[in-house]
């Protein structure tokens, strides 16, 4: 099965998703509105995602999320901030049927939308699955296979996004993070470290730690084409000498980074009870 996936973000609105990790260079909330209780979703809809369409899509904007054909194992996923690889006790249908949601706040105060933190947008997610599937789970840590990722002496190889243009009124107007991964491809802009990490793991399905240290203030532009394992063992539908390398291959000609072996103490959620959504 050929997946495409695109998920598109606000730096307002910093949330740590599977695949792709939302990023945190937004300012945070004031203590004043830390203390406020996360909004809920006002209006969710659930509905099967009709098959034939194996693109997947997510769009979070301050006060929406929008999934195309997504699973709920991926919600989880992004609510607890796991790699979906890492979420254990679960029946198959969290992982294999595919789902349109739409949720909304239906009015919000857009000023505290903005500024929300990274886990209070966790912990609405985390609301949404509690009151829909009747999600009852865990987190527990546990010594897993990592991978350290560095940057190559000579230097990492993708560039910074330039600063916007300031407005009219002075103030240098929010950019968005945009990310798609493929078979075989993972570009984006705007996307930071942590991102970059998150999306690179969800192709060897083992966690990478950023040791990289290095941090964009508006994220960076990536584009990464490597030959997936199954194309590289024959399978190559054509694609012959002009094939792009293997995907660690890829990663140290095209990104200047590098990837090594090691361990490390990494989240695991354990689902303990979850029930099939009745669609509306």
């Amino acid at each position: 099965m050929r997946l495409r996936l695109v998920r598109t973000l606000l730096l307002a609105a910093p949330l740590v998703l599977t695949g792709a990790a939302f990023s945190v260079n937004a300012q945070q909330p004031a203590a004043s509105e830390q203390t406020q209780a996360a909004p809920v979703w006002d209006i969710v809809s659930i509905k099967p995602h009709k098959p034939g369409d194996e693109d997947v899509s997510e769009h979070f904007s301050p006060a929406t999320y929008t999934g195309r054909n997504v699973t709920f194992k991926m919600l989880i996923s992004q609510a607890y901030g796991v790699k979906e690889w890492l979420i254990f006790g679960m029946p198959s249908w969290v992982g294999s049927q595919h789902w349109d949601i739409e949720a909304k706040v239906s009015e919000p105060d857009m000023k505290v939308m903005r500024k929300l933190s990274r886990e209070e947008r966790r912990a609405m997610l985390v609301a949404l699955l509690r009151d829909h599937v009747g999600l009852v789970a865990h987190k527990e840590s546990k010594m897993q296979p990592v991978f350290e990722m560095t940057a190559l002496p000579e230097g990492v190889k993708f560039k910074a996004v330039p600063a916007p243009s300031s407005s009219d009124s002075g103030e240098k107007p929010r950019q968005g993070s945009q990310m798609t991964i493929d078979d075989g491809l993972i570009s984006g802009r705007g996307v930071n470290m942590t991102t970059l990490a998150d999306a690179l793991a969800s192709k060897v399905e083992r966690n990478i730690v950023d040791q990289t240290g290095l941090k964009a203030e508006y994220g960076y532009i990536i584009d990464l084409h490597w030959t997936p394992e199954e194309r590289d063992k024959g399978n190559d539908n054509g694609s012959g000498t002009d094939a792009p390398p293997p995907f660690f291959e890829a990663v140290r000609e095209q990104l200047g980074l590098k990837m090594v072996p090691g361990k490390a103490e990494v989240p695991t959620v354990v689902v303990e009870h979850i029930q099939q959504p009745d669609a509306n």
